[in-house]
C-alpha cells in the first residue's frame, strides 16, 4: 500500500506513526485532571456529579456537530438496524466497547469513547493513587507502563503478523487491544500518578528544565524507529516513560515550558479537540467531493481550512455551549 508519508523522506517513519499521540493524550488528561483537582478532592470537597456535568460540557457540544457531520457523510448507511445502532452507540460515546461499532460513523471517536470510561472512574481512583513518596510515585508509573504492555506484548506472541500490520490485516482481538478502553486504563493512570509527582514531589527546577527537550528528543528519535516496532505496541504506549519526561518537563516553569505558553500556541491547543474530530471525516469528505489527493500541498490547504474553523468552533460553540451547560448544572443544584 503507498502511503502520503513517503513526502516526509527520512521523516516518514516519524510522521507516519503520529497515531501514537493518542497515548499521550491519554496519559495527559490523566495528568491534567489530577492537577486540577487533586486539592479539592483532598479536602473533601470534590463532586463525582459535578466533574462528570463538567467533562459532558467541555465534550460533547462540539463532538454533537462531529457526529452530525458523520451522519451526513454516512447517511447511506443507516438502511440498516444494526448500522443505526452503531450510530447510537457513537452518541453515546459508548462505541469502543464494540469491535462491530467502533470504527464506523466516526472514525477517530472510538478515544472519546475510552475518554468517557477514564471520566467515569477518575473520581473513585485519584486519591487511591496518591503516592505517599517520590520513589512510590515513579514506581507507580513503572507499574502501569508494564501493565499497559502486557496485552500488546500477548498479541506479540500470539498473533505476530497481525500485531506489525495495519488494521486491515490484524485479527478481531488484536483490533480490541487497540480500542478496549479497559486496557487503555493504564495509560491514563500513568498520567494520574505523574500529576501526583508534580504536585507532592516534583522535579528540582534545574533537572525539569531539561526533561522537556531530552524527552522530545528521545520521542523522535523512538519514532524514527517505529517501523522496527510493532505496531500495537506503538498504539498502547510503548512510549509512557518518554512521555513522563515531556509532562513533568512542560509542567514546570522553565524555558522549555515557556516556549509553549504563547497565547496563540493556547488557543490552538484549546482549538485542537475540535480539529481532531473533525480532520479525519474532513479528509474524507474533500477526497469524495473534491478529489483531493494526498500530499503535502493537499495537507496545506485542508489545514488552512480546517485550523481556523475549529478555532471558530472553540470559540463560538464550544465555550458558550460549556457555560450555558455549567450554569443550568449550578442552578438546578441551587434549587435542591
Amino acid at each position: 500500500m503507498v502511503r502520503p508519508f513517503y513526502l516526509w523522506g527520512p521523516l516518514a517513519s516519524v510522521m507516519g506513526a503520529g497515531y501514537s499521540g493518542v497515548s499521550f493524550f491519554f496519559i495527559l488528561s490523566g495528568f491534567i485532571l489530577t492537577y486540577s483537582h487533586a486539592t479539592e478532592w483532598e479536602l473533601g470537597r470534590g463532586d463525582a456529579k459535578r466533574f462528570w456535568v463538567a467533562r459532558f460540557a467541555r465534550i460533547y457540544p462540539v463532538y454533537l456537530l462531529s457526529m452530525l457531520f458523520a451522519g451526513y457523510l454516512g447517511f447511506q448507511f443507516f438502511r440498516k438496524p444494526v448500522h443505526i445502532l452503531a450510530y447510537i452507540a457513537d452518541l453515546l460515546m459508548v462505541q469502543s466497547w464494540s469491535v462491530r461499532m467502533v470504527n464506523f460513523f466516526h472514525v477517530t471517536a472510538w478515544t472519546i469513547s475510552v475518554e468517557m470510561f477514564f471520566y467515569l472512574v477518575f473520581p473513585f481512583l485519584l486519591l487511591r493513587l496518591r503516592p505517599t513518596s517520590r520513589r512510590k510515585g515513579y514506581l507507580a508509573v513503572f507499574g502501569f507502563w508494564l501493565l499497559a504492555m502486557l496485552a500488546p506484548l500477548l498479541c506479540v506472541l500470539f498473533d505476530p503478523e497481525g500485531s506489525w500490520t495495519d488494521l486491515g490485516r490484524q485479527m478481531i482481538w488484536v483490533f480490541r487491544v487497540r480500542r478496549l478502553p479497559i486496557l487503555a486504563l493504564p495509560e491514563f493512570l500513568a498520567g494520574v500518578s505523574l500529576g501526583w509527582i508534580h504536585l507532592r514531589f516534583p522535579p528540582v527546577a534545574k533537572l525539569a528544565s531539561y526533561l522537556g527537550p531530552v524527552g522530545t528528543v528521545a520521542y523522535i528519535a523512538a519514532l524514527s524507529m517505529s517501523s522496527h516496532l510493532p505496531n500495537v505496541m506503538i498504539s498502547n504506549g510503548i512510549f509512557i516513560p518518554i512521555y513522563a519526561l515531556i509532562i513533568l518537563g512542560l509542567s514546570d516553569r522553565n524555558w522549555f515550558s515557556k516556549a509553549f505558553s504563547a497565547s496563540w500556541l493556547v488557543l490552538l491547543g484549546e482549538a485542537s479537540f475540535a480539529l481532531y474530530l473533525f480532520h479525519f471525516m474532513y479528509n474524507d469528505w474533500t477526497k469524495g467531493r473534491f478529489g483531493a489527493h494526498e500530499g503535502l500541498m493537499s495537507a496545506v490547504w485542508k489545514l488552512a481550512v480546517l485550523i481556523p474553523m475549529s478555532i471558530g468552533l472553540h470559540l463560538f460553540v464550544e465555550r458558550p455551549a460549556r457555560r450555558v451547560i455549567l450554569q443550568w448544572w449550578a442552578n438546578r443544584q441551587t434549587v435542591q
